[in-house]
């Protein structure tokens, strides 16, 4: 029997190869996967699992859906001066939920979905499992910036959407208020969707600017958030989309096709996070000191390291210190150093490697002073 044919392009998630790779090493630091160290607020756990304790926990009702709805809407008004209600918001099991069901939602076979390299390597695979094509733009030739000039390159009668990951993992790259308008001023008659994956948006360290604050896009808008960074909650699987509302009912299909309903332990900590804990900056500052640390570390070293602005990652080009193709040096450095980080070929880009900054600046020390030690062999 025939199983989908778009299996057979898809590729072992190298995150989660460098990942177990380490684990056959007794003092290996990891540096891989993008799990926050930081803890969940430990009222926030409480809270909802008094819930649980007081509650009926069945299938979450209508009204708890309307009010997480709600409480996304009356986030993004207060934060962002925007006018949504819950009719726009669609909440998912994550946001790779959120962002699997978009796609579907949109996609028709041979549909073109442009995205840029360095990139999220689980877009290509949502894509293509969804009958689309991935349009892959190379970015690093242009100092990492998109542009109007440059999508129009790209442009085809088969694109459908053009996703945009902002802050951007893995460089850790904001767009700014200037840049994210000349796009919009752009793409606003172009007939595609826009898809802002703003999962990192609470985590910036010199402000942020939404693609939701420019109505001319709203009619064409897609957002996916979550509280996995944000809130370190990447276990309660929670995640939501932005719609335009007369859309919504189409959204809301597909994605209850999937799942049938949210989890209604996750709506509850999701509502608590927004309505008393949508201060996050001191997380954000964290981040912000780990990466000026590390960033300095590296560099003295040799590496050339992209100035993070946001998120939990640094994007080094390690080319100075090795003529290795990327899973090659990883995988090196693992063996040799006990160091297991990301290739950045697992981004679509050679030459780099993602390093998370999801351990104390302690362990980030030790592991740039055992990086130090690396040979080329």
């Amino acid at each position: 029997m025939e199983l989908n044919k778009a299996l057979k392009n898809l590729r072992p998630s190298l995150i989660r190869m460098l990942a177990e790779e380490g684990k056959k090493y007794d003092n290996v630091i990891s540096l891989a996967i993008g799990d926050p160290d930081i803890p969940t607020p430990r009222e926030l756990v409480k809270e909802a699992l008094k819930f649980a304790e007081e509650q009926h926990f069945g299938y979450a009702t209508t009204a708890l859906v309307e009010k997480s709805g709600t409480v996304a809407a009356d986030f993004y008004n207060k934060t962002y001066n925007t006018n949504f209600t819950s009719g726009n918001i669609l909440f998912n099991i994550g946001s790779s939920e959120a962002l699997t069901s978009s796609i579907r939602t949109i996609t028709n076979p041979g549909d073109e979905i442009i995205m840029f390299a360095p990139f999220y390597p689980g877009y290509c695979s949502i894509i293509e499992l969804a009958s689309g094509v991935p349009v892959v733009v190379d970015i690093t030739e242009n100092d990492f910036k998109i542009t109007p000039q440059l999508i129009e390159k790209y442009l085809t009668p088969k694109t459908k959407a053009i996703i945009f990951c902002n802050p951007c993992n893995p460089t850790g790259l904001v767009l700014s208020y200037d840049e994210i308008k000349s796009i919009c001023d752009f793409l606003k008659d172009k007939d595609l969707f826009i898809i802002a994956d703003e999962i990192y948006c609470m985590i910036n360290f010199s402000g942020f600017t939404s693609f939701v604050q420019f109505p001319e896009i709203l009619d064409k808008l897609i957002v996916i958030n979550s509280f996995s960074k944000s809130h370190s909650m990447t276990g309660w699987r929670n995640g939501y989309s932005i719609v335009p509302k007369e859309l919504k009912q189409y959204f809301s299909s597909t994605s209850s096709s999937t799942i049938a309903t949210p989890a209604t332990l996750s709506l509850v900590a999701g509502n608590i996070a927004l309505e008393k804990y949508s201060d996050v900056s001191e997380t954000a500052a964290i981040y912000k000191e780990r990466a000026k640390v590390v960033t300095e570390a590296l560099t003295k070293l040799g590496y050339k390291v992209i100035d993070s602005q946001g998120a939990f990652y640094l994007f080094a080009d390690y080319r100075s210190i090795s003529k290795k193709d990327s899973l090659a040096f990883a995988l090196e450095l693992v063996k040799q150093v006990q160091v297991s980080v990301v290739p950045g070929i697992a981004f679509g880009t050679e030459g780099y490697i993602r390093i998370s900054l999801t351990v104390s600046n302690e362990k980030l020390l030790e592991a740039v002073e055992r990086m130090s030690n690396y040979k080329e062999v």
